[in-house]
């Protein structure tokens, strides 16, 4: 099985640490590849870099491909064109991760050294979480997010999808996140976000809306 790591950026690299130490312990792919549609980029630090067409040509139905690109809206346009396309996607889960035996985790998920899933949590498709997030118990967390490092979920949240936790930021207990919701970096929530707003402060207050749907305005997937 060959992996392919879809954005060969700064995430794309930290998710090929990832899933080096994966694979020195299981020793789940005979190869590991970044996939970006950049034909400039050839290799990546030595490790070979093609378009999605030509891995999937050379590879055929011997590859999954992991999304590790940070603009959630990206990140959805990626996933679901790896799905038009029939390409099976990839979990990773660093060895260093605890997950509880309750937590359900959705295709194409990546969890980073350090992370806490507690009880009773589902993560779906194509949730990021950056290292050393805490996931408290019964929480519900929605396609295409992204959970910063060190952020801190307190239970019985839900929160929706291409949702962006920045670092450090946190939510207490039963809470709403609502779709497309920006919580910047630092930023304490205490109350029900409606859907796409970015909120900023602690207490975190919503500032203005996030009319572009995007975290860093340049989603430029095709």
């Amino acid at each position: 099985m060959v992996l392919g790591i879809f954005g060969a950026g700064g995430l794309g690299r930290e998710v090929e640490i990832i899933a080096n130490k994966i694979n020195k312990i299981e020793h789940k792919w005979s190869e590991i590849i970044f996939i970006d549609d950049d034909s400039s980029i050839t290799d990546v630090y030595g490790t070979t870099c093609m378009s999605l067409a030509d891995a999937i040509k050379l590879n055929s139905l011997d590859l999954e491909v992991v999304v590790a690109v940070g603009e959630p809206a990206t990140r959805q346009l990626l996933f679901d064109k790896l799905d038009s396309l029939g390409v099976k996607h990839a979990t990773l889960i660093h060895p260093g991760v605890y997950i509880d035996h309750s937590t359900t985790i959705g295709k194409g998920s990546v969890l980073c050294e350090g992370v806490t899933i507690t009880t009773h949590v589902t993560l779906e498709d194509n949730v990021y979480v950056h290292p050393h997030a805490i996931v408290g118990h019964d929480i519900h967390i929605g396609k295409h997010s992204m959970i910063g490092a060190g952020a801190v979920l307190g239970g019985h949240n839900t929160i929706g999808s291409m949702v962006y936790m920045g670092s450090l930021s946190g939510t207490k207990e039963e809470l709403t996140i609502g779709d497309n919701v920006i919580i910047s970096a630092g930023a304490i929530v205490f109350r029900d976000a409606e859907p796409g707003y970015i909120l900023v402060g602690n207490p975190a207050r919503p500032v203005r809306k996030n009319e572009g749907e995007g975290v860093f305005h340049r989603n430029t997937a095709k």
